[in-house]
């Protein structure tokens, strides 16, 4: 697999399209296609990795239910602490999710589950943890609200 092949150049594309070709083995290009070709030379080099692509796969937005697994998956464990991985996944990507609860486990030396504090902790450190924070307090003053307003 090469991710960020968009920084590659055109050669280095054409490179690693005839060793494919010569040693039979899967090519995995991960990206932005608009970004893969970026100059009038690269189209032509990207057209013809284009026509080879057996499958394309697109990945969207985590759900929900993404979350909580990934979630499982790295010991999260209390609904608070739920709550928070999912606001960060529904509201950024798999990867930063993925970094946040990697470097949250990192805090816990691989001993004990990963709760609400590591995580607020983690995210004041990582560059779109300050918005995920933000939505983080501003749903819990909204059900602070509702479980104070008259029913």
């Amino acid at each position: 697999m090469i991710d960020s092949v968009e920084f590659g150049e055109t050669s280095q594309t054409g490179s690693l399209r005839r060793l494919q070709e010569r040693c039979g083995f899967a090519l995995l290009l991960a990206g932005n296609t608009h970004r893969l070709a970026g100059t009038r030379r690269d189209i032509h080099a990207m057209d013809q990795i284009e026509s080879r692509i057996g499958m394309r796969f697109e990945i969207g937005q985590p759900t929900r239910e993404d979350c909580v697994r990934i979630g499982a998956e790295h010991n999260v464990e209390g609904a608070d602490a739920y709550e928070a991985i999912v606001t960060c996944g529904e509201n950024t990507s798999l990867r930063a999710l993925c970094h946040l609860l990697q470097n949250c486990a990192a805090g816990t030396s691989g001993f004990g589950s990963i709760r609400l504090p590591r995580i607020e902790t983690t995210l004041r450190g990582m560059s779109c943890g300050s918005d995920v924070l933000r939505l983080l307090h501003e749903r819990r003053n909204d059900a602070a609200d509702h479980l104070r307003s008259p029913a």
